[in-house]
């Protein structure tokens, strides 16, 4: 069995020159991100993806170079999710719309660090409990990108701050 580099670096071509990856979603949006060293590392197959904490969902190979802002990218995962939900479950209608509010937020430089405990909040109870897994799809990137890439919200938590300090004359 081949492993994701092979895929990622000669039948994709690898990232635009002068870049390195950021990110790979190897089975569309909903499922967990992966660290550009996890999907060098796995096994092009169930098996390893399921072994690195990703899955294949549909197969969709997002690619997410170090240009990216990735909070930006899962703020419109989001209002994708929140735009797609039945508003059936209460947990999906309101997840799916604070999350998508939260996120767009810090994108604009208005987030605060309090936002990524609110986010995983958030997250941990739209996961597991509603009758579809879409609530479950809008809360993986969510986490998965906290999780793994924290430092890129943070970014934008500071870049807000220092907007706010006053300069010194």
């Amino acid at each position: 069995m081949a492993a994701s580099a092979d895929f990622l670096y000669e039948l994709c071509g690898g990232p635009p020159a002068g870049r390195e990856f950021k990110a790979i979603i190897p089975g569309g949006i909903s499922v967990p991100i992966q660290t550009r060293e996890e999907a060098e590392a796995t096994l092009m197959d169930y098996e390893g993806f399921v072994a690195q904490g990703s899955m294949l969902g549909s197969g969709g190979v997002i690619l997410i170079d170090d240009s990216q802002n990735l909070v930006k990218q899962i703020a419109r995962a989001a209002r994708f999710f929140a735009h797609e939900s039945c508003a059936q479950c209460t947990q999906c209608r309101e997840g799916t719309a604070w999350t998508t509010k939260i996120l767009e937020r810090m994108v604009a430089g208005d987030g605060t660090a309090e936002d990524l405990d609110t986010l995983l909040d958030i997250s941990d109870n739209m996961t597991g409990k509603t009758i579809c897994v879409l609530s479950d799809s809008c809360a993986t990137p969510v986490v998965s990108g906290i999780n793994k890439f924290r430092a890129d919200f943070e970014a934008l938590v500071k870049r807000k701050k220092a907007h706010l300090v006053p300069a010194v004359a």
